[in-house]
């Protein structure tokens, strides 16, 4: 039988993993990756669940028994970047070990904790831990095996992308862990911070991996521990991802890169990102595409950060809080 977090801890073998998981979008999406949570073999874990939709009630809890899950109401939707600090500074308060980050529409295979945490405490260094990420809609394809990140032009890629699972390769190190599934040493947050709020969601996987490894800590990929992720998305919700990625991609670069970089990531950036997606959103018909590409490349060159919006007032507010405003910088 599963010992509970308590008796887990009291034999001073097992590390306590404080889970954080965020819920936004569907309430079943949610319900599934916690229910793989209560399926996993891992014996000491809490779930910190930061409810960013506001549409949880405390059932959801108590149908996740015996996990020990706590709700946390903020009284807006974050974003995930703030969200997921929210909950990772919840966790650490309850005195957890590791921090695991899962997204809510992924589910964990019984022995991925298990797989990550013995990694973790095996590996010198180890500040940042995702497994292999596999496609829920494809499930023998790979998702993420690992994450690129090129200040020269290419910028961030997941490697193995479609490639076949393969849960016999041995941990490598990589450029960036992905926020999908995050194991965190916190350490590594005390000395480097959480996500930035400013990026409010995506990128900031990338931006806090290239800060750890700057301060020494590693970023390793574990194939042997799997994530199923779901990845069908609405128009509205590819446009988002869409706007976000190009702007905080710019910020990122702003951020990391030297001046030089500049030179060969300008023409790829406009290739590969540009110019990719204004011809997808052309192809599809789909203009609100075409507008998340516009409006995510003229406030990334502008520096309006935070939450999307289409007023200026709101934009000029952003853009001061991306200069003030960025969480664990020391």
């Amino acid at each position: 039988m599963r010992a509970t977090c308590h008796e887990a801890r009291a034999g001073g073998s097992v590390p306590l993993v404080g889970i954080v998981v965020l819920h936004w979008g569907a309430r079943t999406a949610t319900e599934a990756c916690l229910d793989s949570l209560r399926r996993a073999e891992y014996p000491a874990m809490r779930v910190f669940l930061v409810d960013n939709a506001r549409s949880l009630d405390d059932d959801t809890a108590h149908r996740a028994a015996p996990l020990m899950v706590k709700i946390l109401r903020p009284p807006r939707n974050l974003g995930f970047a703030e969200g997921c600090d929210r909950g990772i500074a919840a966790a650490l308060k309850a005195g957890v070990d590791y921090v695991f980050l899962l997204n809510n529409d992924a589910v964990m295979s019984p022995h991925c904790l298990d797989t990550l945490v013995s990694v973790a405490r095996s590996t010198p260094r180890a500040g940042i831990l995702s497994p292999q990420i596999a496609f829920q809609e494809a499930a023998d394809k790979v998702w993420y095996r690992g994450g690129e990140f090129s200040p020269w032009g290419r910028g961030p890629r997941h490697t193995g992308w479609r490639q076949r699972v393969e849960t016999d390769r041995p941990p490598a190190d990589v450029d960036y862990a992905t926020g999908c599934a995050m194991l965190i040493d916190p350490i590594v947050i005390r000395a480097v911070g959480a996500f930035d709020v400013c990026l409010f969601a995506y990128c900031e996987d990338i931006d806090f991996s290239l800060r750890a490894r700057r301060a020494g800590f590693r970023a390793l990929v574990v194939p042997a521990a799997l994530v199923h992720h779901g990845t069908m998305y609405t128009d509205q919700r590819r446009a988002q991802r869409v706007y976000y990625s190009i702007r905080n991609l710019l910020e990122v670069m702003r951020k990391h890169a030297r001046w030089y970089h500049w030179i060969g990531f300008v023409p790829a950036f406009a290739m590969r990102w540009v110019g990719f997606f204004v011809l997808l959103a052309c192809w599809r018909r789909q203009w609100g595409l075409a507008r998340a590409v516009g409006q995510g490349l003229l406030d990334g060159v502008r520096g309006r950060l935070g939450e999307r919006s289409s007023g200026s007032a709101h934009g000029d507010d952003t853009q001061r809080l991306g200069r003030t405003k960025e969480i664990g910088r020391r």
